[in-house]
């Protein structure tokens, strides 16, 4: 497909601020687990040596990591190679030396025979209550999702129950194309913010919406393609295209609505198409008003910024500091809310692909380095690859997350 700027981006584009990428003093970047090949405890030991002697270990990708208020930490591993992947969220337990992970809140709930249980979850996130907020995306392995399987669940870490569910309607998101991506929460509000990429049809048919959590109650904010698809915009990482050329002409990876933050003070809703450079953004007073029609979400979009990099994973402080992975600059940039200034915070030449960001205990930001185009195009090397394909690492920011009161 040949892609052209429309006028609007070329507009959008001129009215926005192109800052320059300052550089920062980096904080340490420290290794907190690391894996050639996904390992997992199934409390079954026939179970793990068929996931070894298969090779299902080939069909899992790690996309997610949040860590909890004790510092337990929770990784997704949505279900893109297939239904064979033992479970789409998991624990990370240590037995030995080595990090494995374990099922998350339990195996039975990641049964993929299990009609209620979780299909594919790539976004979640845990808020300041220890509540895990867990987006299933519904598709296994690109397959048009059933119905229930594209779902929020509100699980309490605390108390181990189920406390929110809400199946999305075919209003809320198109089961064939929606790609469910990630969320952000707002405790003061009783609001969750949730991200689709579309990109299981082209055009893509990316959105936002808004869950109410007193009301259980969803809606689809927003829709216009000028605002949550891809921008016509290919990247590389580590000199490499993203993704590999497909019968001889060229592939870019196309990806609508991705990242997702929400401002400290909660004012406003950032998000980025990934396939794009724009820094977009709402204030979460009109989209928490059900009211509102579209056109009027759609006329309020805001272009704050052209990023220097196009970015995956986002979140904010409560100073309202901004935090995007870099996709093109392997590692962390960050906005300054007072200046608008957007600087290289982390970065290293062994960080392929860095995901998403969480929060932990302390105000440490920890970052998923997962080699995903490498995955996506079928290159990973599982056996001797020069660096680790799987990394969560950990920066000691000392920074209040966005969620904190």
């Amino acid at each position: 497909m040949t892609h052209r700027i429309a006028r609007w981006a070329l507009a959008a584009l001129s009215a926005a601020a192109l800052l320059p990428l300052a550089v920062a003093a980096a904080p340490k970047l420290e290794v907190v687990a690391e894996w050639n090949r996904l390992s997992y405890d199934l409390g079954d030991a026939a179970a793990e040596k068929a996931y070894e002697d298969q090779q299902v270990w080939k069909k899992v990708l790690m996309q997610g990591a949040k860590v909890d208020s004790r510092g337990n930490i929770y990784v997704s591993t949505a279900r893109w190679g297939g239904k064979e992947v033992p479970a789409t969220l998991s624990k990370l337990v240590k037995r030995g030396t080595e990090w494995k992970l374990q099922p998350f809140p339990s195996r039975a709930m990641n049964d993929i025979a299990n009609p209620k249980g979780l299909k594919a979850v790539l976004g979640f996130e845990i808020d300041r209550h220890d509540v895990m907020w867990i987006l299933d995306q519904g598709h296994v392995a690109g397959a048009p999702s059933g119905p229930g399987d594209e779902k929020l669940i509100g699980w309490d870490l605390k108390t181990g129950r189920e406390v929110a569910r809400y199946e999305f309607s075919d209003a809320d998101s198109d089961k064939k194309c929606s790609f469910l991506n990630d969320v952000a929460v707002d405790n003061d509000a009783g609001v969750v913010y949730i991200s689709d990429s579309g990109i299981f049809c082209d055009p893509l048919k990316g959105g936002l919406l808004v869950y109410d959590i007193k009301s259980n109650k969803a809606r689809r904010v927003l829709s216009a393609p000028e605002w949550v698809n891809d921008e016509a915009f290919a990247f590389q990482i580590h000199g490499r295209d993203v993704l590999k050329p497909k019968e001889g002409k060229p592939n870019p990876m196309r990806t609508g609505a991705d990242g997702i933050a929400l401002s400290g003070d909660k004012k406003t809703l950032y998000w980025t198409n990934l396939t794009g450079q724009r820094l977009l953004a709402l204030p979460t007073t009109l989209i928490r008003d059900f009211s509102k029609t579209e056109e009027q979400v759609k006329q309020a979009v805001q272009v704050v910024a052209t990023l220097p990099s196009n970015t995956d994973g986002m979140t904010a402080d409560r100073a309202n500091n901004l935090y995007m992975t870099a996709l093109g600059k392997n590692g962390i940039m960050k906005r300054d809310a007072k200046t608008g200034t957007i600087t290289m915070l982390a970065s290293s030449d062994e960080i392929s692909w860095p995901d998403t960001l969480a929060w932990g205990p302390g105000g440490a930001l920890y970052l998923v380095s997962n080699h995903l185009h490498l995955w996506v195009d079928g290159d990973m090397d599982f056996d001797r690859p020069k660096v680790p394909n799987f990394r969560i690492y950990r920066l000691p920011l000392g920074a209040r997350p966005y969620h904190a009161k």
